[in-house]
């Protein structure tokens, strides 16, 4: 009974060590944020037309986007329904002008952070930087947008005057 346990485990041991570790393809991150970069491109091509049709077939099935409001959760349908609020008051023309982005690749190639910064001084504010982070990932070769949140982001020395007018 010893003798077929210890044959069984080296029978294990070698059929396990003698299997062909997959080869990894490398990535050309640069072409990756290329690619990417595209994508958000037409994003934001697409947020400056309000063209709600483009904007959420650039979404993932289960995107969730976050909102600057705690309460603001919301998944495809839910932010196709937010645009689509938003584009309805025909006389509020907003045009997206990213002041930056950021794109970091993961080193396998299948997903993304991208962060963009600007200012909507029509919406919210000239003062007031908007921070959005989103997660794409790769699907069947394309670029897709998983997750968006959008953030309203200060300078630290306007904190405490923010504290003071909030009280």
């Amino acid at each position: 009974m010893k003798r077929i346990f210890l044959f069984l485990s080296i029978a294990a041991m070698a059929i396990t060590a003698c299997q062909q570790k997959p080869k990894t393809v490398p990535v050309d991150i640069e072409a990756e944020k290329a690619a990417i970069s595209a994508l958000f491109d037409k994003f934001t091509s697409a947020l400056n037309v309000q063209d709600v049709k483009t904007l959420t077939a650039l979404l993932t099935d289960d995107a969730l986007g976050c909102g600057t409001d705690p309460s603001e959760f919301w998944n495809k349908k839910q932010l196709s329904d937010v645009w689509t609020q938003q584009f309805a008051d025909s006389s509020l023309t907003i045009n997206w002008l990213i002041d930056k982005r950021e794109i970091r690749v993961a080193a396998d190639g299948k997903s993304a952070i991208i962060v963009e910064q600007y200012v909507l001084p029509m919406i919210i504010s000239s003062k007031i930087t908007i921070r959005n982070i989103y997660l794409t990932i790769k699907a069947n070769g394309n670029w897709m947008i998983d997750f968006i949140s959008w953030n309203i982001v200060l300078k630290n020395e306007d904190i405490p005057k923010l504290n003071k007018a909030m009280e």
